[in-house]
């Protein structure tokens, strides 16, 4: 180990969860290590939250442009660009990543660590070379996609909120399975 640190409090995860709790004990002048081994802002800023409302407020254009009769606007067929309605949720996304930025965090007094976090004992998480021994910790890792397990799954070229927004081309259909995270709800598909 090339050091070891001894925050008041070591956030595990750089979600919409552990980003709060590293913002607000720093605010306090709390010391803070968060640790993130993927992506800053986690599910909600890059596949979750922020493409899907980007999404549709899309969508809500394009209905509300096609339903305009009952407030005296002629109905028209909108012409949508799939490819640049993602091309908006990427946007959209790069304009809010700044606010869960490592350099945004550190700028907080937030030691900031992008490696994956592991305990060692009960007190001491590593992190790449650094050790953390925290007074508290708060474990913040966030959500993973749950592919329900049906026969022909496998045989079909299905999509999660992983792989869903890097679509480019319009999917002739769509047929949505489960939702929320409860593990629960899923299984009763």
């Amino acid at each position: 180990m090339a050091k070891t640190l001894k925050p008041d409090i070591c956030v595990i995860g750089a979600g919409s969860a552990g980003l709060s709790v590293a913002a607000a004990a720093a605010s306090f002048g709390v010391s803070v290590v968060l640790i993130e081994k993927g992506e800053m802002g986690g599910e909600c800023l890059n596949r979750g939250c922020v493409p899907s409302k980007a999404l549709i407020a899309a969508a809500r254009h394009a209905y509300e442009m096609s339903n305009g009769a009952p407030f005296g606007i002629a109905d028209a067929v909108p012409d949508v660009n799939f490819a640049r309605v993602m091309r908006h949720v990427h946007e959209v996304i790069a304009s809010i990543a700044p606010n869960d930025s490592a350099e945004r965090f550190s700028a907080m007094g937030v030691h900031v660590i992008r490696e994956e976090a592991r305990f060692v004992d009960p007190r001491t998480v590593v992190a790449g070379v650094t050790a953390i021994r925290a007074r508290r910790f708060v474990i913040a890792t966030g959500s993973v996609q749950l592919v329900p397990q049906f026969p022909g799954i496998d045989e079909v070229p299905y999509l999660t909120n992983e792989t869903v927004f890097e679509r480019t081309r319009l999917p002739a259909h769509l047929v949505d399975i489960g939702g929320g995270t409860d593990r629960q709800e899923l299984t009763h598909v």
